[in-house]
């Protein structure tokens, strides 16, 4: 079995969410005996970083479109089609010839494989409505929306073979997209890039995100207004800290007592296992939540509400609360209680080698691709 996997960012240990994952997707495919071939789009974005050199990754630079009439010709004719035009289209084309079975991996890729023949499949990580607001019409963020939007309506479209990444988002693929066969796989963490946390007095809360993106930029600001204030009632000395890109919104408030302002760390992995917990209040978004799992990969336990549990078997590792009070209770119980702590770490890390180490996550993808090659 060949698999020819197009990938919109280079797998990196230290990359994006996507790239990250990639990095579970192809070893997990690679233990199953497939035949794995990935090209990774280099976009003038991606993080720098080396592809771990045992993954058969070809990365293409792709460069920004020159702007201008026809530019945009070609994005109401394929939005976010970026990858399927250029050299990494032609490259990506001339790959699938010889594969049995094309993974898109992320909507971004969707359209590499415009006028192939090879069945293909793309899997979808999110959806795009579930995870922002619409604002208003004039403003670049809803003209963005409305382009990601589409981009997510073609994809479901033109495929037949669609992958969730989570039950909810399959469900609303099979409601939407009546044609398309519609399975869910997990999206999956190397295990081996992410050392046990040693859980260590004194304790000690956070969150990492990009504050660039909605979801999370709201979950900070839910946490430092209605959730911390309920932890410092419970545990006077509780501590918290904030990291990640995107953070200047932050910047010069008084983000209260206990919090500390990290902004962008050099490695997202060594961040969480300082953590003794991670304060994840989400109110919206679709699909896994990647720190979620990077933090149960590192044996942190995580309280959050379901939005942010979405995809993630219910474990003793996450705490799942809806209000405010419940949330800062829990967390304030963690921070205080260093036996229920590591009981839950340790569940936590055992849940995802059970489930979301590469080889069982990509266990539903290996009956998908009989089907299509056969």
């Amino acid at each position: 079995m060949k698999v020819l996997v197009i990938l919109s960012q280079p797998p990196l240990p230290e990359g994006g969410a996507p790239g990250r994952c990639a990095i579970g997707l192809l070893r997990g495919l690679a233990a199953h005996g497939i035949e794995v071939r990935a090209l990774a789009a280099r976009q003038h974005f991606a993080v720098p970083g080396e592809v771990p050199p045992d993954l058969p990754v070809e990365e293409i630079e792709v460069l920004p479109e020159t702007p201008g009439w026809a530019a945009r010709w070609r994005r109401l004719r394929q939005p976010r089609g970026e990858l399927g035009r250029g050299e990494f289209g032609r490259l990506a084309r001339a790959a699938a010839h010889e594969a049995d079975v094309v993974h898109l991996e992320e909507t971004e890729t969707a359209w590499a494989d415009d006028g192939i023949a090879t069945p293909s499949l793309v899997h979808i990580h999110y959806l795009v409505r579930r995870d922002r607001r619409v604002g208003p019409p004039w403003s670049r963020e809803a003209r963005d929306l409305l382009e990601l939007e589409l981009a997510e309506r073609a994809a479901i479209r033109r495929h037949k073979q669609l992958v969730a990444s989570s039950p909810l988002v399959a469900d609303a693929l099979r409601a939407r997209a009546r044609h398309a066969d519609v399975i869910v796989a997990p999206l999956s963490l190397d295990p081996s890039l992410y050392e046990p946390a040693p859980l260590a007095d004194p304790p000690v809360a956070g969150l990492i995100g990009t504050g660039a993106w909605p979801p999370t930029r709201s979950a900070v600001e839910r946490l430092l207004e209605g959730v911390w204030p309920g932890v410092r009632r419970i545990a006077p000395d509780a501590r918290l800290v904030i990291a990640g890109r995107g953070m200047g919104f932050l910047e010069g408030r008084d983000l209260g007592p206990g919090v500390e302002l990290l902004g962008e760390v050099p490695s997202s992995r060594e961040f969480l296992r300082g953590l003794s917990v991670l304060v994840f209040p989400l109110e919206r978004g679709s699909g896994m939540k990647v720190k979620v799992l990077e933090s149960i990969a590192s044996g942190v336990p995580v309280v959050t509400t379901a939005a942010g549990a979405e995809g993630i078997e219910p474990n003793g590792g996450i705490i799942v609360e809806a209000g405010d009070e419940e949330l800062a209770a829990a967390t304030a119980r963690l921070l205080v209680d260093p036996v229920e702590r590591r009981e839950r770490g340790d569940m936590a890390r055992v849940t995802f080698e059970r489930l979301y180490s590469p080889k069982p996550a990509t266990e539903p993808l290996l009956e998908l691709y009989d089907r299509l090659a056969g």
